[in-house]
């Protein structure tokens, strides 16, 4: 359970005093009042507006302006539009978007139908990964009860608004946590990135305009309608406004899930709330976002990780992984392009290859047997995933590599030649 640092809880507010499995007693804390607010008071485009002027951006690493997003689908002329809650969560050090679906799903379902009653659709999905099956459970009941308090399904609140919502079951694939990915994969095609543009506001699933928002951006959205607009802005940073769910682990002394105001420095994430490093231990670098996320070394504990584009420390999914310096560097490498290299659609050949081959000079660093050589093929690899792969998981599976190497983790004067 999240530590209680801060009086801005947007997320884990009820997670200690509801019964997830119980819609009665998320009601009683005021739950489903958002969404009667939104239907009775504001038309879809006002909906829009409020979101745009709380200046949420999407939870799931790329910080894209939720309103805007909605805005681009509500435009589109075709009448049929679909809102997809993405809960594939599939990369290392991430496990905040199952938490909260097991912790408090119907604030979930709130956030999914004020979003579809903004953007005009009447089915939305929940994209769940396959291994969540206290979820999926979950879900499924929190839906069920959801329609037979008219929460869901027809006529919701008495007006003509009707929704929707059906759990999809992916198969397990990281890359389909990417938006278009995860589209080919619910329309039956195999599950990689489509070219873009079009992009899925404007032709997204069966080619109809479709919002995908990470389950964490949707459940900040009760709270905001319930509370204004200009009350959220005023929490976080002016331009990565809000509350963040941080995973934390690795050497501190309480890894766990921690909800904080963004604008939180890297040093006082680890040390104020998951208690600093254990004994014995000493920090030598974290790294933001999960496996595919930048290292920061001890000289970036001051700065905040955000989701401005001017930021030294892009915040990412909102994963720390704090390591001591009794690590060994070659080993963490091997482990994160090991990931990478399975998880590679193979669609490109930059990535197809690259991750393999890069995955080959990870063993032989870890065995000891790395020479210079070796050390020159890996530079032209990472130049390659770095600039010529189709997506952004080349990119990904360089990003700790390239930092490792930039901060002297990894030094070619400790290889043999």
């Amino acid at each position: 359970m999240p530590t209680r640092k801060e009086n801005y809880l947007i997320i884990t507010k009820f997670w200690n005093s509801i019964d997830p499995q119980d819609i009665s007693s998320y009601v009683k804390k005021g739950g489903y009042l958002a969404l009667k607010k939104v239907i009775r008071d504001f038309s879809e485009g006002a909906v829009i507006e409020e979101i745009k002027k709380s200046g949420l951006r999407g939870r799931g690493g790329a910080g894209y302006l939720t309103g805007e997003k909605w805005e681009l689908a509500r435009k589109n002329k075709n009448k049929k539009r679909f809102v997809i809650a993405n809960l594939d969560e599939s990369e290392p050090g991430n496990f905040k978007d199952r938490i909260l679906a097991e912790e408090n799903p119907h604030q979930l379902l709130e956030g999914i139908a004020i979003a579809s009653y903004a953007v005009g659709a009447k089915k939305a999905f929940i994209y769940l990964n396959s291994s969540f099956a206290l979820a999926k459970n979950v879900l499924k009941k929190a839906i069920k009860q959801a329609k037979q308090r008219n929460f869901l399904g027809k006529g919701i609140w008495g007006s003509y608004f009707d929704l929707d919502v059906e759990i999809f079951v992916g198969a397990g694939a990281y890359i389909c946590g990417e938006e278009s990915a995860l589209i080919n994969s619910m329309e039956g095609r195999r599950g990689e990135p489509s070219l873009k543009p079009p992009f899925p506001c404007d032709c997204g699933l069966f080619g109809c305009p479709t919002v995908v928002n990470n389950a964490e951006t949707l459940t900040n959205l009760p709270w905001i309608i319930l509370n204004g607009a200009e009350q959220f802005a005023k929490i976080g940073l002016k331009d990565s406004p809000g509350t963040k769910l941080f995973c934390i682990d690795g050497a501190v002394k309480k890894p766990g899930l921690y909800e904080a105001p963004i604008g939180k420095t890297l040093e006082e994430l680890i040390f104020d709330y998951a208690g600093g490093l254990k004994s014995g231990m000493s920090f030598w670098f974290a790294q933001i976002g999960g496996a595919s996320g930048p290292l920061a070394p001890a000289s970036f504990l001051n700065e905040i990780p955000s989701y401005l584009s001017t930021a030294r420390l892009p915040l990412g999914a909102g994963s720390i992984l704090v390591v001591d310096k009794n690590q060994e560097i070659e080993k963490l490498l091997f482990a994160w392009i090991r990931f990478f290299q399975r998880e590679s659609c193979g669609k490109c050949v930059p990535c197809r290859e690259g991750t393999f081959r890069l995955k080959i000079l990870a063993e032989r660093l870890k065995a000891g047997v790395f020479d210079d050589n070796d050390w020159g093929d890996m530079e032209k690899i990472l130049w390659l995933l770095k600039n010529t792969t189709f997506c952004a998981l080349g990119r990904f599976a360089a990003t700790a590599w390239c930092d490792a190497i930039r901060f002297g983790f990894l030094k070619k004067k400790n290889n043999a030649s």
